[in-house]
């Protein structure tokens, strides 16, 4: 689906949701690609916050520390405005959790939301380590699967062949905006 917004990597999400369908992953039907900043804190402080918060059963304090940023979208069922508006709800508890991991440990990271439906995102994946403090992570959608069970399907993923070269993209210019 076409977007009215361009962002630096729309192409490499495209090509992330067609490479997964061409694999057989035919559900996966939108890729986000969002840049991480840390604002604040450092990986000590940061678990122990996020900890406390699954301790109590609260939303981890993303905002706090983290701003996320788009950085390139594809979508086969709906167009970044309304992925946009609906982030805040799509971007699953069981996703919130793991963002220190993404942020903070060396790549390749994978989390899966098992209880990701519809439109929630089921997988946030980091494949390169983080350039000039920004971390970059894909979020998918499948409504019908388990990203976990792809992963366990095929073997030989080859996420250069995926991502392209995208080493050195974090640092373009994205959509203004954080997302939370």
């Amino acid at each position: 689906m076409n977007t009215t917004f361009d962002l630096p990597a729309d192409d490499v999400a495209e090509r992330i949701v067609r490479y997964f369908q061409s694999e057989g992953f035919a559900g996966i039907t939108e890729a986000l690609i969002v840049r991480i900043r840390l604002i604040k804190g450092d990986q000590q402080e940061v678990d122990a916050a996020f900890d406390r918060a699954v301790n109590r059963e609260v939303t981890p304090p993303i905002r706090e520390f983290f701003e996320i940023r788009p950085y390139g979208y594809f979508s086969q069922e709906r167009d970044f405005p309304a992925a946009k508006a609906a982030f805040a709800g799509d971007f699953g508890v069981g996703l919130r959790r793991e963002l220190p991991a993404i942020y903070f440990d060396n790549a390749p990271v994978v989390v899966d939301d098992a209880l990701a439906t519809g439109t929630k995102y089921d997988a946030m994946l980091k494949l390169r380590d983080n350039v000039d403090g920004y971390a970059m992570a894909i979020l998918l959608n499948d409504p019908n699967s388990s990203f976990f069970e792809y992963l366990g399907a095929h073997s030989t993923y080859d996420w250069n062949q995926i991502m392209g070269d995208f080493g050195a993209a974090a640092t373009a210019l994205a959509l203004d905006t954080d997302l939370l």
